[in-house]
């Protein structure tokens, strides 16, 4: 067994705690001990067995039968891929194929998937074979038939910049990352429980589940839909479990802070570590959310800003419990800019920041190191751990920990000035109409004759005139930089990643395709 399967098989059979499984056809909550959770795990590697699949692709919501082969794929040394399941919107004739030829280019070969997804992905000409999920009730719970392999998890990366790439995790990594997210947080399976929404095809998603099976911890686990569907459920689910632990991407946040007038019969006393991650931190709309939930129990205390890439499995830094929102100010082109301070690192990583051509005073790109780290990409070269990592992100070391200012590929060039583009976005975003999480700034692409800011928000409202005004009026003023270009866009219309994240660049080649 592989250092990963042992620590999952102990501790998922001895804990007295139950993974929670939210049924979206019938929105009721189920339970299942951890224990009950290996043994079917068990089963499901049973059925990888008969596959004969040295690599695993999963898609589809998260009910107990894919959590478990999920888990089943681990215990028994494998590597297991998840890829999205097809966004709102988007075409099966082009989903399917893509979701495929994915799984084929990183070497899974087998997927298992469930309900819609699994209808579509059974087509007679699929590059790789795709078999029912619930197979796994079929199997017989006996001895594992472990392999030996040196990857566990193949997590796909792009982030908002450069094309898809896929990081190769090892079993010694995972746990090191789970590690020490339990030590940092101080996690007590026996007084703690956790609540997550995320998609286990993203790195904090996944990397939260891990981790709860751990750790023993009790869980709560609600497909993303159901979040997205209502996203003031998760206050709900929070009030209803009693859970102390939670996470979501600063989007979540936002929204709910900015629309805190529909809460009502919540109590988030128990909620004693949010961690907040993926995104670049809106201190000021974080804040609000803080303000907001103080009259529904929420303690600002647990706020818990966090700093991650699939590159290192999730977690670079975190704070601990109880720390709270800590702000650092630094001096720039519009005025001093408030960010948050995002932990030291955990146990077994280091950071560092080094010189980098353009940023401003005191700001160097981050790099990082340690024994979270990847194998390296699929199909490139292996990188070792003990190597300084490049993670494209600009920031500075404070006493409190790492802030993080921008991505060094994005820094925004206008009349000899840098400005990263969240100064202007969290500016657009303060603009009536506008959606919140929905602002792109970026700059005119290099060589153009005329540099320039240019601006894409999506928007709902009746006057577009008044409110593209009030966006050009409203930068110019606090940024000291006036827009060239200012493009209202219809809700759901900015380019993301599969983990939801805007895609700047996407954006500003398609302003250059249009003349802007």
């Amino acid at each position: 067994m592989t250092p990963l399967a042992s620590a999952l098989t102990e501790s998922m059979t001895s804990s007295t705690g139950e993974l929670t499984v939210l049924d979206r056809e019938t929105d009721t909550w189920r339970p299942y001990p951890w224990p009950e959770v290996h043994a079917r795990a068990q089963q499901a590697a049973s059925l990888i067995h008969e596959t004969n699949s040295h690599t695993i692709g999963l898609v589809g919501e998260p009910t107990i039968d894919l959590v478990a082969a999920l888990f089943g794929a681990l215990i028994s040394g494998r590597s297991v891929s998840i890829l999205p399941t097809m966004t709102r919107g988007a075409d099966p004739a082009q989903w399917v194929p893509a979701t495929l030829n994915r799984f084929r280019d990183i070497g899974v070969g087998t997927v298992l998937s469930h309900g819609a997804e699994l209808s579509m992905l059974l087509d007679d000409g699929s590059p790789v074979p795709v078999r029912d999920v619930a197979e796994v009730n079929r199997h017989r719970s006996g001895d594992v038939v472990a392999a030996h392999s040196d990857v566990a998890i193949l997590q796909g990366t792009a982030g908002s910049t450069g094309q898809p790439r896929t990081a190769a995790l090892s079993p010694q990594a995972v746990l090191s990352n789970t590690r020490g997210l339990i030590q940092r947080l101080g996690v007590d399976a026996a007084q703690d429980l956790g609540c997550l929404w995320l998609p286990l095809y993203h790195d904090m998603g996944l990397t939260c589940l891990v981790t709860s099976a751990i750790a023993g911890m009790p869980l709560w686990l609600a497909p993303t839909a159901a979040f997205a569907a209502s996203p003031f459920r998760w206050l709900k689910w929070l009030s209803e479990s009693r859970a102390t632990i939670t996470a979501g991407p600063n989007f979540a946040y936002n929204l709910i802070g900015k629309y805190a007038s529909r809460v009502a019969d919540v109590d988030l006393g128990s909620v004693r570590v949010a961690i907040n991650g993926g995104e670049p931190i809106d201190c000021d709309g974080l804040t609000r959310f803080e303000t907001a939930l103080a009259p529904f129990g929420f303690h600002a205390s647990a706020a818990a800003p966090a700093y991650g890439l699939a590159e290192s499995v999730c977690a670079v830094t975190m704070p601990a419990a109880g720390t709270g929102l800590l702000v650092d100010e630094l001096d720039g082109p519009t005025g001093k800019q408030r960010h948050a301070i995002l932990g030291p690192p955990i146990d077994g990583m280091d950071i560092r920041t080094v010189p980098f051509d353009g940023a401003p005073p005191g700001v160097g790109q981050v790099e990082i190191r340690g024994t979270s780290m990847m194998n390296g990409y699929l199909g490139q070269d292996a990188t070792c751990i003990e190597n300084w990592f490049p993670t494209g992100d600009l920031g500075y070391l404070t006493d409190d920990g790492l802030v993080v200012c921008g991505r060094a590929k994005e820094i925004i060039w206008i009349a000899g000035r840098n400005i990263f583009p969240t100064e202007v976005e969290q500016v657009v975003a303060q603009i009536p109409g506008v959606r919140e999480g929905a602002v792109v700034a970026v700059g005119t692409p290099p060589g153009s004759p005329r540099p320039g800011l240019l601006v894409a928000a999506e928007f709902r409202g009746r006057d577009e005139a008044a409110a593209r005004s009030a966006v050009a009026q409203r930068v110019a003023a606090v940024c000291g930089v006036a827009p060239a270009t200012v493009m209202l866009l219809a809700p759901g219309s900015l380019p993301r990643t599969s983990s939801g994240k805007l895609r700047r660049l996407e954006v500003q080649r398609q302003l250059e395709s249009v003349g802007a």
